[in-house]
């Protein structure tokens, strides 16, 4: 029985050492290809499972690669496994939309992929977002803090002119923590941006902590948080550091991990790369523009990546695959950059 496939937010190409090529044409200039490997077992035929094969799938397919994802079976034929939160970013961290995707899968047989049109891999954006926007408002900004602020709210209407569902709050900290709570309301959140004071020192340690426990308090299918700064911290409580920040985002006990996305404005006080680098996880990244210009970029782009998150469905039937001979997958997938 064949299937209709919908479009999907990944990428696939070829396994090394797996054997023959599969001949794919070249997509045009405006779009590229993409390569995700998968193991499928499904031991008893209602208890699907996958695994992901991280060396050979490309680095611009961000998910949590380190996760096995277990499915349910669909009556009365059918099993389904989802992978959530997965986005298409590349080195220059733009992100990607799909416009095709093929599904193959290794055949010992032909000593070949086989291109496979009725085991598919859907896939759907996410509608059920939260963001939380953490923003330095610190004395050292100066000026630029009215930019800033002409930042943030871009980001904003950027986010919800894609999905005009997604809730976002604001986390804004110097030495005082302040926060909104998230909401889909545009007037609300611009509102509360541009009353936003600046102040001495930089609580960042601390303002992310209250964003992530925000965003743990609520169950979004997705959720994200973007943190700027221009400096580096010194003012937090000592017990927020970022072992602390990164632990915890590593750990969500709702299952459901959060995206960070960190921003570095390089100028007056200097900001600690290392730092932001290993809080941009969990399929986020970080950038370190030098200039408002580049900043305003910047924001553009991960508005984006934020909001063109997608999740996975690979449908298959209850046929019994024993988790020692698992299936290999491919999905060959062409996207356009957003």
């Amino acid at each position: 029985m064949k299937m209709k496939v919908l479009p999907l937010i990944a990428a696939v190409g070829l396994l090394a050492g797996c054997g023959k090529d599969e001949v794919v044409q070249t997509p045009p200039n405006n779009t590229k290809q993409y390569e995700l490997y998968i193991d499928f077992w499904n031991p008893t035929g209602t208890n699907p499972q996958i695994s992901f094969d991280a060396t050979n799938s490309s680095p611009e397919v961000k998910i949590d690669f380190t996760k096995n994802f277990t499915g349910v079976a669909v009556p009365p034929q059918f099993t389904n496994v989802i992978i959530d939160n997965v986005r298409i970013i590349d080195d220059n961290n733009a992100n990607y939309e799909i416009s095709e995707i093929k599904a193959y899968e290794w055949r010992d047989d032909i000593d070949d992929w086989k291109n496979d049109v009725e085991f598919v891999m859907n896939y759907e954006q996410v509608q059920d977002l939260n963001v939380m926007m953490v923003l330095d408002a610190s004395s050292s900004l100066g000026t630029d803090f009215s930019n800033i602020k002409t930042f943030a709210n871009d980001f904003v209407s950027q986010i919800l002119n894609e999905n005009p569902t997604a809730e976002i709050g604001i986390v804004n900290f110097s030495d005082v923590i302040q926060s909104m709570a998230l909401t889909s309301d545009h007037t609300t959140i611009s509102n509360y941006i541009d009353g936003i004071q600046q102040g001495p020192f930089t609580s960042l340690y601390e303002a992310m902590n209250t964003g992530v426990d925000t965003l743990m308090k609520h169950s979004a299918e997705s959720k994200a948080i973007l943190t700027f700064t221009d400096g580096t911290d010194n003012n937090s409580n000592p017990q927020y550091t970022p072992t602390y920040l990164k632990n915890k985002l590593e750990n969500d006990p709702n299952g459901i991990k959060i995206n960070s996305f960190t921003i570095g404005l390089e100028g007056n006080g200097g900001v600690d790369r290392p730092v932001l680098e290993d809080l941009a996880i969990n399929g986020g990244v970080a950038e370190f523009p030098s200039s408002i210009n580049g900043l305003k970029s910047v924001f553009n782009k991960f508005s984006a990546s934020i909001s063109n998150v997608y999740n996975f469905t690979y449908v298959r039937n209850q046929q019994a695959v024993p988790g020692s001979s698992p299936v290999k997958l491919k999905f060959v997938i062409k996207a356009k950059k957003k």
